[in-house]
């Protein structure tokens, strides 16, 4: 009975938990997986472009490997008609969003859309896309969510901020109002608040995700940045509500080395695993990454405890988060190695909150490599320039560990 308490009272300490209590849950409690176009294609998508990637999802081994959205951004607006509904692009979407969102469903998918807060989208000044102009969801919110939630049927709708910005809107407010019709319209849809930054504790009882910087870009200190971003976020991450890094820049121009990092710690981060490459022509260095069974294991984990950096040496970090629950004895570590050149990354395994002397097993989740029982105070591996070395450790907890409190 003393040990069912204790762990009654652990799981009540998991950060976000907490700051859930009383909201029920909405939609997919781990991070959702799939493919958004934006990093790749911006605004410039069709119909064509979207069912090619939906079957490339599917007959790559991505579906298979847990990537069931397919997110269409900022491009697919084609106006409103005299009653103010909105309109396919013509020439790109001649057979509708509704059309499409059913192929996406019939590829055993889900589709996501997307919208802005404000009047505008983004695409319709930073892409001069003018037929963004009054596309955003304000003056139109119920009509807009319903048609696309309902009579489109998407499952996912990410609202982006630059009309709310430049109609000097209240985040909190704007934000809140949309979620609430957003979940009343259809409560299993998944809602995004994109505001480029955390927008604050009130955001974890509002929206699935949100934006916690900046939109990301192919360069590996442009990754480091947002990961420093998102690292103090913890708290405020947990079953059905996480903090969103960005889209995946897997595949579109960095090194083999900085992908994988880029991927492991989005994964141990418990970021959305949103592709952003162009599927029909990925390479089967970036599909091993993407499909990397390991480490979306540790993503899709259902503790959904964000990882802690909880080593900071300057360019040299250690980040680990618990497995399944607080006291499992089974946590993932992240070597994270920022300099340009190769270094060796020490660890002790009790300021993890595994019991040493008691041992444990390791396992790497890139090289597959499985290492024999130990009961050694410390551990050290080498690790790549701009690299990471990612364990799976199994021991015992020790009783009120690191992960149980802040």
């Amino acid at each position: 009975m003393k040990k069912q308490i204790m762990l009654w009272f652990v799981w009540l300490m998991v950060p976000g938990v907490y700051a859930q209590s009383g909201k029920p849950v909405q939609g997919h409690q781990t991070p959702m997986m799939g493919w958004a176009s934006w990093n790749h294609f911006r605004v410039h998508i069709s119909e064509q472009i979207i069912r090619a990637q939906t079957d490339a999802l599917v007959a790559s081994g991505m579906k298979a490997a847990g990537y069931t959205f397919i997110n269409i951004d900022d491009g697919f607006y084609g106006g409103r008609d005299g009653n103010g509904a909105i309109k396919s692009h013509p020439v790109r979407f001649p057979a509708g969003m509704g059309a499409l969102a059913a192929y996406i469903h019939s590829k055993g998918l889900k589709a996501g859309t997307y919208s802005d807060a404000g009047i505008n989208t983004c695409g319709s000044y930073w892409d001069k896309d003018s037929i963004g102009v009054g596309m955003g969801l304000y003056g139109h919110e119920r009509q807009d969510l319903e048609l696309m939630l309902k009579q489109w049927g998407f499952d996912f709708i990410k609202v982006d901020w630059c009309g709310g910005e430049w109609l000097g809107l209240d985040e909190q407010t704007r934000y809140t109002e949309i979620g609430r019709l957003v979940h009343a319209i259809k409560p299993a849809a998944l809602y995004n608040v994109c505001r480029w930054k955390f927008p604050g504790k009130w955001v974890v009882n509002v929206a699935n995700s949100w934006r916690v910087s900046g939109d990301i870009s192919e360069r590996f200190d442009a990754i480091a940045t947002i990961i420093d971003l998102n690292a103090g976020l913890w708290p405020y991450c947990g079953p059905g509500h996480v903090n969103d890094m960005d889209m995946l820049q897997v595949g579109r121009g960095m090194s083999y080395e900085e992908d994988k990092t880029h991927f492991s710690m989005w994964c141990m981060l418990n970021s959305p695993l949103l592709a952003g490459n162009d599927l029909t022509k990925m390479s089967k260095e970036t599909l091993g990454i993407l499909t990397n069974k390991d480490m979306i294991a540790i993503n899709q984990d259902p503790l959904v405890y964000q990882a802690r950096r909880l080593r900071d040496d300057g360019d040299q970090e250690v980040w680990a988060r618990p497995l399944r629950h607080t006291m499992s004895g089974e946590i993932a570590v992240a070597l994270f190695n920022r300099a340009k050149e190769k270094v060796e990354i020490r660890f002790q395994p009790d300021s993890l909150g595994i019991e040493a002397g008691k041992g444990y097993t390791m396992r790497d989740v890139w090289s597959k490599k499985a290492y024999a029982r130990s009961t050694r105070k410390e551990q050290s591996f080498e690790v790549p320039a701009h690299g990471v070395v990612v364990l799976r450790i199994k021991g015992t907890s020790i009783p009120y560990n690191v992960f149980q409190y802040k």
